[in-house]
């Protein structure tokens, strides 16, 4: 990574570059922003493929949305600390954008009681092996990050009900921007600062991306 892709992930929330494919290669790129963390399943690497709804694991993304459009989330909100970072990356180039917006590319829309209502908002976070509590907005570390995925987070006190359906609203019309998968492309994601979605797949249900999460 150049100075200004980093600088790029810290202040926008993302940054994009070419680079190898290799697994060892982008075990070394996640390696230099931090410790990888293991998928549920105890990879270091997971490759995305496009799944039916009913061939995907109950509550997943997949299972809810299959070839659709996947909405705007931060990753790993199953967890009670979510990864910081996520790495993804496509060897061949893909007609299936990622879609991504920063935090601060909706908190300027929320109006003070929005922010309020954000801040005091509760989630119960429903998997398919634990149940808790979860905010929308958490800190660690003295850092601030945000958590939010529809797939598996569910309002819970009366500021989650009314900032969820403010939120939805604003998700539903912000301008975002589109990742075009160029072929031997990484993006790097900080998790805590930004949302992530994608485009339908049904175009090109081939598309395959690899991912790491990193902490």
């Amino acid at each position: 990574m150049t100075k200004n892709e980093h600088i790029s992930l810290k202040t926008k929330g993302w940054t994009e570059f070419k680079s190898g494919s290799s697994d060892n290669e982008l075990i070394s790129i996640a390696s230099e922003i931090g410790k990888i963390l293991k998928h549920p399943n105890g990879q270091n690497i997971f490759n995305l493929r496009p799944i039916l709804k009913d061939k995907a694991i109950k509550g997943t993304f997949s299972n809810k949305h299959g070839l659709d459009e996947f909405p705007f989330h931060t990753d790993t909100a199953f967890l009670k600390k979510p990864a910081r970072y996520i790495l993804m990356h496509s060897e061949k180039p893909s007609n299936c954008n990622t879609t991504i917006i920063s935090r601060i590319d909706f908190w300027d829309l929320l109006s003070q009681i929005d922010k309020s209502n954000a801040e005091r908002a509760i989630y119960l976070v429903k998997t398919n092996s634990e149940i808790f509590y979860t905010s929308f907005i958490f800190r660690e570390n003295n850092i601030e990050g945000i958590k939010y995925d529809p797939s598996c987070m569910f309002p819970f006190n009366k500021y989650a009900k009314i900032f969820d359906k403010t939120f939805q609203q604003i998700l539903s019309i912000i301008q975002y921007e589109n990742i075009k998968w160029s072929g031997n492309k990484t993006v790097l994601i900080d998790n805590w600062k930004s949302l992530h979605g994608r485009k339908s797949v049904k175009e090109d249900t081939e598309r395959e991306l690899k991912r790491i999460y990193i902490n």
